[in-house]
This record gives C-alpha cells, structure tokens and sequence, in this order.
C-alpha cells in the first residue's frame, strides 16, 4: 500500500509536468541567416569642394613702389627731347606786318553778323599769315606744304557757298560764323592740339578721348583676362586697390561689348567743371591729414581780389607741408593759368625746383615782340629759344594722392607734370584734358570779321616726344573721378595709412 501509494504520487507528479509542458509557447525557429552574396559598398557622399583661399589684396607698398620705378624711369632716360627740326629760324618773316595791322589784329572788337565774300576771303589769308608767322606748332604740323593747301581748300569752299547780299545784289556775303566753321573743319584733322580755337570752335572736339568704364564689376587680378588692356587698377568699394574694366574713347562706339564672357554696359566718366565761384586755391584737412584745392591757377572774374590773395597763399605754402606723412592736392577741374604759382610750390614742398624731362621753345615772331603783344626782345625776333631739361627726381617720403579728371589742363596739367617727378606720389581719377602742346597763348581778331583766334606761340614736350593732346595723362588709379576724393579716403583706411607705422 505504501508501496502504491509512493508509485501513485510519483505518477500525479509526471502527469502535471507533462501538462505543464504541453502549456507552454513552442520555442521560435530562429530567422534564416543572410543569403551569401558579393558585397556592395554604398559610396560616400562628394564633399563640396573647397573654394580657393581669398586673394590678398593688392599690397599698396609694392603697388606704389612699382609706380615710383616706372616714372622714375623716364625721368632717368639718357639723352634729351629734340625739337629742333620743329623749330627753324624765320627771320625772313620779320617785317609781314604793318604797325596798322598788328594794331588791329591785336585789338578785341564786335564780332561781325555778315561781311563781303572779298572780306572772307581776305581774313581766311591773313589767318593763315598768322599760323606762318606767329603759331609755335606751325613746322611740327607740316609747315607750309601741309597749311597752304588747306588754305586754298577753305577759300574755294567759301567762294562756292556764297550767296547775293541783301543791300548790293552784285556781291556776295557770309553769315561772320560761315569762316570760322570751314576753318574747322578743314584743320581739325591736322591740329592735334588741346589749346586751339578759332571762333567758339575747338579741333579737340574732333579728336579728344574720354575715359569710360564698367561700374560694379571688379577682379582681384588681371590673370586669365581676354584682353588685360582693358582693366586698370581701381579702389574697390571698401578701399582695396583691385581691377575693373576702363579705357578711353571718343565716343564709346568702338569699345567691346563683352570681354570674358561677360556683357560690359560702359559708362562715360563724369569729370569737373570749372567753377569761378569757388576759391582758387583752398586748405582743409580730413582726420588730419592735408587737402589742397586748387581750381585754376588765375584770378576769376567774381572774386578777382581774393582769389590773388589765395594763389599768393599757394606759392607760398608748400614747405609748411614738406613733412606731411600723407597729402591729397586736388587738381580736378583746374583749366590752367599761371605756372609760376605751382612752380612754387613745389620748390617749397619738396625743397627743390620741379625739372620734369622737357623740351620748350618759345616763338619770338614779329607780333610776339611787338608792343601789342608781349614785347618780347626785338633782337631774337624771327627765331624760337630753347629750352632743355634732362629731368631730375625728386625723393619724397610719404604717400601723396593727386585728384585729377578731364578738367585739368594747361597750367593745371603742369602741377600734374610736376607731381610726376616725386616719389610716393599716386594719382586718382581720370586721365587730364590733355592741353600742353603749345604754350604762351594768345587771343588775336582777324580784320575784317573781328573773328576771335586763340593759339600757342610755344611748342613744348614733356618726358617723350609724343604729343598727348586730347589724351591727357592717366592716372595711376582709375576711379571716377567725382568720387576720387571718397574713395582716395576709403583706401587711406583700408591699408591704415592714417594709423602711426
């Protein structure tokens, strides 16, 4: 019983366990492992690629070094300017004119609204006379075989337009302006010279270029560049010298109209004015360095008295600014007048006479020594001086920026002459008018119409032979030249010029 009774307990015990195992979840089938294959990487993703590092800027040290080498060369240049196939003895000319006529060609008078075919044609030879005589390009032009035959083709196209007088049906007339246009027009092409006009007419009107450019669009260099000719170096908008797109031209007409694969939308530089209003001369400063104005170099009409005062002031001043560290003299819109006031200045400022490489010769002709003209020693009647300058450099420390624009010209170019022979010297804006080729000009009437001619009895030349009228000189920094002032200012900034060194 015992017995059984164990083997029934034993029994009960397996039973529960085996329907305890019957209860319980079947074990999960682990998943199928991966089916072998060939692997494939997925590839990684392209990094963007790494821009090239920033150009630095133009270094404004080297930039100005290099300016100083390149104008220090041609003041260094061995052998002078010869002039003189330019400049023959004319003695032969010495007696041309009467007393009477040099009286009357030197006298302002009215103008005249008409005047007899006869007349016309009588002033057209008696203005040629005056180029023969008294004009100091007249050999550099061609002389006789280039002017007489120009003479003879204005006074055919006068006779051939010629039309019946109001008053006297048998002679003929002119509106007093018809000389004066055809003068033009035939000289034009042959007078390359920026001081010349006959009447209101300027032959640089015909030939002068201006400069034009790009706005917004500058390059850190002119590497790579279609045609690098066509950039120059400029001051970007936040002072740094860089590049843009700048050239001269006429009109426009001939300049590209893509250049790297780039449209190019060309604008003409504006420039200054003269302005009579303004002083002649006038000091300011701006965070403490010096700005010298200068607006002409003569007195104007409104205020005659006080701008005497302030062109004596200019003479006067310079050494007062030798040590300057920084300067800015701004010669924008100056049309010239005397030089002896810049000459001056120079010679104070940086302790020697200004002596650009130059040739100049004076025409001593029969009206140029006579009483109504300048009255000039009779002896050298009939022959030019001479006058020749090797060029020496002037050393200077400290960086001067010059303003310039198409509104420099005549004495106001001979400042930009001068500033040409000093270190350190930058020059900002536009190329100048270009009006040096002849100086001592003077105003003389022709006889019957009282037409006004203006021309030089000099011939001049300064650092080569080449005759930059209608050109000008260029700047070092091209910019527009009404903000050359602003970002003459913002370039001081950027490179810390102002900043103690």
């Amino acid at each position: 019983m015992m017995i059984q009774r164990k083997k029934s307990g034993l029994l009960s015990l397996l039973l529960v366990l085996a329907l305890l195992a019957g209860c319980a979840p079947a074990a999960e089938t682990p998943p199928p492992g991966p089916i072998p294959s060939q692997s494939v990487s997925t590839p990684a993703p392209t990094p963007e690629p790494t821009p090239p590092p920033a150009p630095e800027p133009v270094d404004f040290h080297e930039f100005l070094d290099g300016v100083n080498a390149a104008r220090k060369a041609i003041v260094d240049q061995k052998g002078h300017i010869d002039i003189s196939a330019y400049t023959p003895d004319f003695r032969e000319q010495n007696n041309t004119f009467t007393e009477e006529e040099m009286e009357l060609l030197t006298t302002e008078r009215k103008f005249l609204e008409s005047l007899p075919l006869e007349d016309a044609l009588e002033d057209v030879d008696t203005f040629f006379r005056l180029l023969q005589t008294t004009y100091g390009a007249y050999y550099y032009f061609g002389g006789d075989e280039v002017f007489l035959p120009i003479r003879d083709a204005v006074k055919e196209e006068l006779t051939a337009i010629s039309i019946p007088s109001t008053k006297n049906q048998n002679e003929t007339q002119y509106l007093s302006e018809a000389p004066g246009r055809i003068l033009y027009k035939h000289l034009s092409p042959v007078l390359l010279d920026g001081h010349f006009m006959i009447g209101q007419y300027a032959p640089r009107d015909t030939f002068s270029t201006y400069m034009y450019y790009v706005p917004d669009l500058y390059r850190d260099s002119v590497e790579g560049a279609e045609n690098p000719g066509y950039l120059k170096p400029t001051i970007g908008p936040d002072g740094r010298i860089c590049y843009w797109y700048a050239a001269l031209s006429h009109d426009g007409s001939d300049l590209p109209d893509t250049l790297d694969g780039i449209s190019l939308q060309w604008q003409e530089a504006q420039w200054a004015s003269s302005d009579n209003a303004a002083p002649a001369f006038s000091e300011s400063e701006w965070e403490g360095i010096p700005i010298l104005t200068s607006r002409r170099m003569s007195a104007g009409w409104e205020n005659a008295d006080a701008d005497e005062q302030a062109l004596q002031r200019l003479a006067d001043c310079g050494g007062e600014y030798a040590d300057s560290p920084l300067l800015i003299f701004d010669v924008r819109g100056n049309p010239g007048g005397n030089d002896l006031y810049i000459m001056k200045w120079f010679e104070g400022w940086a302790g020697t006479k200004a002596a650009p490489r130059r040739a100049f010769s004076l025409r001593y002709s029969q009206l140029s020594c006579s009483k109504f003209l300048n009255g000039y020693p009779a002896e050298y009647m009939g022959t030019f001086s001479h006058y020749i300058s090797p060029g020496e450099w002037a050393e200077h420390s400290g960086p001067v920026f010059v303003l310039q624009d198409k509104g420099t010209a005549s004495s106001g170019e001979t400042a930009v002459e001068f500033f040409r022979t000093a270190a350190d010297t930058l020059f900002v804006g536009g190329p100048t008018l270009g009006c040096a080729l002849t100086p001592n000009n003077v105003n003389l009437y022709l006889p019957h119409s009282g037409l006004q001619c203006y021309f030089g009895t000099g011939l001049t030349f300064c650092e080569t032979d080449e005759n930059l009228d209608g050109v000008g000189y260029l700047p070092d920094l091209w910019v527009e030249p009404t903000r050359a002032m602003e970002l003459t200012q913002k370039l001081i900034e950027f490179y810390g010029l102002n900043q103690p060194q």
